[in-house]
């Protein structure tokens, strides 16, 4: 008798429904999925778009015979340098302790008078340059202070110090 009505009550507990409460995780996605697709479109306008420089392994095989025009800005401690092919090296010094950014904007504007085809710019960098700084000189090498477009296709590296 004892067996039956344990038997019973068995039966009877393992016949409970058992359902998955799905509210819970419903409430999650809605405030989720606003939030990621608000900060999807909030670092989309933080982007840059860079043009890195090309191994020469994957450099076409078809080599011109002219030398490419290559302007080099070089970001120092204590100045911005101005290089390129077939340019005297232009040194841009310090002032109070900044960067001379008007100073490199008129150097910028100079050399794109002289080649007015050319669109890149490779910037080199020490390593220890704070990156407000980096960020600002990349500035000035896109447009110039009238709004004029100077260098857009930048490339940026890194210079060791010797």
């Amino acid at each position: 008798m004892r067996n039956n009505v344990r038997m019973r009550r068995e039966r009877r507990l393992s016949k409970i429904d058992v359902s998955l409460n799905l509210i819970p995780y419903m409430d999650l996605m809605v405030v989720l999925i606003p939030f990621l697709l608000t900060g999807v479109v909030f670092s989309k306008l933080a982007i840059l778009d860079l043009k890195l420089p090309v191994s020469s392994a994957a450099a076409p095989a078809a080599a011109e015979a002219k030398e490419p025009f290559r302007l080099i800005v070089t970001l120092q401690q204590d100045a911005v340098t101005v290089r390129g092919s077939g340019l005297s090296v232009i040194r841009v010094p310090l002032q109070n302790g900044q960067y001379d950014l008007g100073g490199l904007a008129t150097t910028l504007q100079q050399v794109k008078a002289s080649y007015p085809q050319e669109k890149s710019l490779i910037l080199l960098s020490e390593p220890d340059i704070p990156y407000e700084f980096l960020v600002a000189v990349m500035d000035v090498c896109r447009e110039g202070p009238s709004s004029q477009e100077l260098f857009p296709d930048i490339s940026i590296g890194e210079v060791k110090r010797a």
